[in-house]
């Protein structure tokens, strides 16, 4: 719990969960080969497993990456900052 009193320990691990976050969260729909004629065929992937399409901004999946980073990196940073005052505080 030490290490997280240091602010620069908690925007790195917000970073790195707020970056997995958005990867995982952010989808691009492709049309795939159907199986067994059927008429809707498609697949979802994830952004981060095509970032070609994700920097070229397909499906404005680059918006949707950024806007699902940045709410998660703040959302999770602020509950570090006050899980860390608050155990600051139970130790005093």
């Amino acid at each position: 719990m030490k290490l997280l009193h240091k602010v620069s320990v908690r925007i790195v691990i917000a970073l790195v969960v707020g970056f997995l976050l958005a990867g995982a969260l952010t989808k691009i729909t492709y049309t795939c080969t159907p199986i067994d004629d059927s008429v809707n065929c498609v697949a979802f992937d994830k952004a981060i497993m095509h970032p070609a399409d994700l920097l070229n901004n397909k499906q404005n999946s680059l918006v949707k990456f950024s806007l699902i980073f940045a709410i998660s990196a703040v959302t999770i940073f602020a509950i570090l900052t006050v899980i860390t005052k608050y155990h600051a505080r139970g130790i005093k």
